[in-house]
This record gives structure tokens, sequence and C-alpha cells, in this order.
């Protein structure tokens, strides 16, 4: 979409032209595959709208991310807790 195919021989599509106003016999210029082989991908965030904004950014993460924060900080914590039994 940024950088359409302008810049190819031949190449008639302009940068900013949606996905949606493609022609149906548009093929990828770099794997050649046809306009209705692709597939959109939608991360959905958990929980209401009007509340993602509150918090400390952590209601407009997403499930990988809150799940990536939660494992990470608790490793961290039982390696901080097995320091303190190196340390005595």
């Amino acid at each position: 979409q940024e950088k359409g195919d302008s810049f190819l021989i031949g190449g008639m599509i302009q940068p900013g032209t949606a996905f949606e106003d493609l022609p149906s016999n548009w093929r990828c210029p770099k794997c050649r595959a046809s306009k209705d082989n692709f597939v959109e991908v939608v991360e959905e965030i958990p929980g209401f709208e009007v509340n993602q904004g509150y918090g400390f950014g952590t209601n407009s993460m997403t499930s990988g991310q809150k799940n990536t924060l939660i494992w990470g900080s608790l490793a961290f914590f039982f390696f901080l807790f097995l320091g303190g039994y190196a340390m005595s």
C-alpha cells in the first residue's frame, strides 16, 4: 500500500492505493499470488473499547503482550529469589 508497484516495469498501482481498490486480476509483484489468496489479519484487543485508555497502558495490550509481561515478570522474580539464596 505504501509503495505501490509503479517502480516496477509496467507497474500501474500508485503508492497509497488501498488493497480493496486493487483490480481483481492484480498479482503480488514478489510471489505472483493473486489478490484472492491474501487473508486479512486482524488482532483483537480484549476488553471494552472505552476502557482501553485507562490504566498503565496494559488495557490496550494484546493477549500475547500480556502473556509475555506476566510470564517474564514471574521469571524475573524467580531468578531474583534464587539470587537471594546464592548470596547466603
